[in-house]
């Protein structure tokens, strides 16, 4: 399944399989115990700690974040404001397989990020 994390597109196989391996990592210890609520809890301080350590989430966090949205709230895209060092709660939605497909596809032809204003304002 593909996911949208703010310009990153990641593919997660069997989501709920790759969380239970990786809850660890994300500090959770009761995967199946997480709300939708505290899923995004969780991703928003992860996020901001990274940006509080001076970093971009990398690939395997975005991944495991990507992992916990999917399997708590069924969202297949999560755009996550950058506020200097902090991350306000993101906002979630489902995009058409597609579109995640056609993005993909433009990141590794043509080497640039999608225009987030042109994608996010039409997933409402």
């Amino acid at each position: 399944m593909l996911f949208l994390f703010n310009d990153t597109i990641t593919e997660i196989d069997a989501p709920e399989i790759h969380l239970l391996r990786r809850a660890s990592y994300l500090g959770c210890d009761d995967p199946h115990g997480l709300r939708a609520r505290d899923a995004i809890a969780l991703a928003t301080a992860a996020v901001s700690a990274c940006l509080a350590d001076g970093r971009l989430p990398g690939a395997a966090l975005i991944a495991d974040l990507a992992a916990l949205i999917i399997s708590k709230t069924g969202a297949n895209a999560a755009l996550f404001p950058i506020h200097g060092t902090t991350a306000s709660e993101p906002r979630l939605t489902i995009l058409p397989e597609t579109i995640l497909e056609a993005l993909r596809d433009q990141i590794a032809l043509e080497g640039t990020l999608p225009d987030m204003r042109a994608i996010w304002p039409l997933a409402a």
